[in-house]
């Protein structure tokens, strides 16, 4: 009798243990839940289930566990049901959005160069690839074709995707179809890299002309890039946006190199006056455009957790997506796994989701709100910050996090902003490119007058408007040196103070070995730096009138 009595107190005292073990668990699963902002949903479930255990009279708690264990039964029977319930439900698009966007930019389609530019693309798709001596050279330097000889017969080959695209880029408005589907982003990037390559070969044609002394076609081809270019950043995505500067970059670089090596005369330099002056950027549409773009890139994303049927209902995505199904080539009994995980993943999402598509969509658009400021004239870039805040990716791991769709919403939209920063750089870069280039011209025409290059920047002001002068990159003026037989010419870039030309490694595109000052951000225009895989020796051309 005395043993049983001391089982029975060790049965209790054990009881006892894992009850306030449990009980301290839970109390530590809502403190966690309330520290960190987890749902509403998730916090009211523990807090029901903690006041069960300490509150809810006895007799009554093996009444709630029954309900408990009966809501749990339900939802696993509910999970493992027939897929009966498909019907015509579909996942949710916020496809009214993406057509308010698109009714914006429509064009009738015999204005629109991306038609051409598509056509150009299903031809391409089994073209035999570049020859090795092609792909050598160096895409910055005029070259003849009895040195290349493979390389010009390549480009010979091609003359009718060149002419081509010489002839689209007289058409002023492109707009390709807006991708903000995730699943499909494939195409817009294989576009992007042929459009790059495109190009180049319009470049190299280019290169080839102004090496053969054919300096008029030269000019014009180089004007055909600008132009492709000025049809990228027409588009509303950041990565178009970028490859249209870059477009551009290389332009103004072939016109650089033009303008000082050969002996341009004043109706070449007139006309690449006037081809620079189509490099044109309203950066407060550009960027509300891209932010718009990126909105619905997001919207899109957490669509997917959503279904709408033809009588506009809406609920939490029960079913995989047949792209899914399609790409992992599932067999049957993986197949009937992956739809049942799919079900039971709908109990997790309930708790975090918002109840529907447009909840979520508001949460997205107040998350991108204040991101809108940066399109403004005023916004001032110098006191906020201007790289991508890499801390910020650590939170997710600290005691900073928040556990809710509210904060992962904003913390998406945060790793944006340093990529806001840097197009707006490259963007102010490039208009530092494009006054460079013109005060290259104020100094050919100085030099055409006088047999040399001036002093100082000062005696082309009579060559040049006084606008030029001022370096959109930190609102000074530029750097010119006279050098023993040329100049150099380069902005001091965002810290304004003028380093000798050198700046990082990792602040340019082109390898320079003297690049190897930190904190030094000079960029430079003239001499260009030379790219690391540069294989061709730069040669004085002649511009025979």
């Amino acid at each position: 009798m005395a043993e049983e009595k001391q089982e029975k107190k060790k049965a209790g005292i054990v009881k006892r243990i894992f009850r306030w073990l449990g009980l301290g668990v839970l109390s530590i699963l809502l403190g966690l839940g309330i520290w960190f902002q987890a749902p509403w949903k998730v916090i009211a479930v523990l807090l029901i289930v903690l006041l069960a255990c300490t509150a809810l009279p006895k007799p009554y708690r093996k009444w709630f566990w029954a309900t408990v264990a009966a809501v749990i039964i339900t939802l696993i029977v509910w999970v493992f049901l027939p897929d009966s319930d498909i019907g015509d439900w579909k996942p949710y698009t916020f496809d009214k959005e993406l057509a308010a966007i698109e009714a914006k930019r429509a064009i009738p389609d015999s204005e629109n160069a991306a038609i051409i530019y598509n056509q150009l693309l299903e031809k391409s798709e089994n073209e035999p690839d570049a020859p090795e001596s092609y792909q050598k050279l160096d895409r910055f330097t005029p070259w003849r074709t009895k040195d290349h000889p493979e390389a010009a017969k390549w480009l010979k080959q091609n003359r009718t995707t060149i002419q081509t695209l010489m002839e689209v880029a007289e058409m002023e408005k492109c707009r390709f179809p807006i991708s903000v589907d995730y699943m499909n982003l494939d195409e817009g990037m294989v576009r992007l890299s042929k459009i790059r390559q495109w190009a180049y070969l319009v470049t190299s044609a280019g290169n080839n002309d102004i090496g053969d002394r054919r300096i008029d076609q030269g000019i014009e081809k180089y004007i055909t890039v600008i132009q492709m270019g000025k049809h990228q950043h027409q588009q509303p995505t950041m990565v178009d946006f970028m490859v249209g500067i870059a477009l551009e970059a290389l332009a103004v670089r072939q016109f650089n190199y033009l303008i000082v090596t050969a002996n341009a005369k004043e109706k070449r330099l007139k006309v690449i006056e006037e081809a620079l002056a189509e490099i044109k950027h309203n950066w407060s549409s550009n960027l509300s455009e891209v932010i718009d773009n990126e909105k619905l890139f997001f919207k899109k994303f957490w669509g997917l957790y959503y279904e709408i049927n033809s009588e506009g209902k809406t609920r939490l995505n029960r079913n995989l997506s047949k792209k899914c199904v399609e790409e992992k080539e599932l067999t049957e009994k993986q197949l009937y796994w992956a739809k049942k995980a799919t079900r039971a993943g709908i109990i997790l999402h309930w708790f975090f989701m918002p109840s529907t598509p447009q909840k979520a969509g508001q949460i997205i658009d107040d998350a991108y709100e204040r991101y809108y400021a940066m399109a403004e004239p005023d916004f001032d870039w110098a006191t906020t910050k201007s790289n991508f805040d890499w801390q910020a990716m650590t939170e997710i791991f600290s005691l900073k996090y928040r556990f809710n769709f509210h904060y992962m919403t904003k913390f998406m939209a945060g790793t944006s902003e340093g990529v806001y920063h840097r197009i707006h750089d490259i963007y102010l870069r490039l208009l530092t490119d494009k006054k460079g280039c013109q005060l290259l011209i104020g100094l050919r025409r100085y030099k055409n007058k006088t047999r040399d290059w001036p002093e100082s920047l000062d005696e082309i002001k009579s060559f040049v408007p006084a606008e030029t002068f001022i370096d959109p990159t930190n609102e000074g003026e530029y750097a010119y040196k006279l050098t023993d037989d040329s100049f150099t010419l380069y902005s001091k870039g965002k810290n304004g103070i003028d380093e000798d030309g050198r700046q990082e490694k990792n602040v340019g595109t082109y390898y320079n070995p003297n690049l190897i000052d930190a904190g030094c951000d000079d960029w430079q225009i003239w001499p260009k730096p030379k790219r690391k895989s540069s294989r061709n020796s730069e040669e004085e051309n002649t511009d025979a009138e």
